[in-house]
């Protein structure tokens, strides 16, 4: 138990003392174990991670043709680009930097439509169980 207070501590100071510094973007950084079933962006390395695991199941089948199996991970490699240029992650510059970088005509655009996405699925709706 101890041990796991120790490492505890370590990493709390560790992250704390790189709170004010400036992102090393040549650090290497994981954001899933290499089983996992899964795919990262990241807006501050305007990177985007694919785990080993995420060739297995349902994106890639050795027994299916290529196409379906290209036509997966693409799938998978389009959403994770997109996420530069979602709600967050547009709010970053190609070098990772926290930066207002949009027209603000598009902005403007962007934030209404993004609104009517919210207001169709943001809302939940309650059924009741009539006896």
């Amino acid at each position: 138990m101890r041990s796991i207070l120790n490492l505890t501590l370590f990493s709390t100071r560790f992250s704390f003392r790189r709170l004010r510094q400036p992102v090393n973007k040549t650090d290497w950084i994981t954001y899933g174990r290499p089983a996992v079933v899964n795919a990262f962006y990241s807006s501050i390395e305007n990177s985007i991670q694919f785990p080993a695991g995420i060739l297995q199941g349902v994106f890639f089948n050795a027994d299916r043709p290529r196409y379906m199996n290209y036509g997966a991970i693409g799938f998978v490699i389009g959403h994770e680009i997109t996420h530069g240029f979602d709600d967050q992650g547009r709010q970053f510059d190609k070098n990772g930097n926290l930066e207002d970088w949009w027209q603000e005509e598009t902005k403007k655009a962007f934030v209404e439509k993004a609104q009517c996405i919210i207001d169709q699925y943001g809302t939940t709706t309650r059924f009741q169980n009539s006896n």
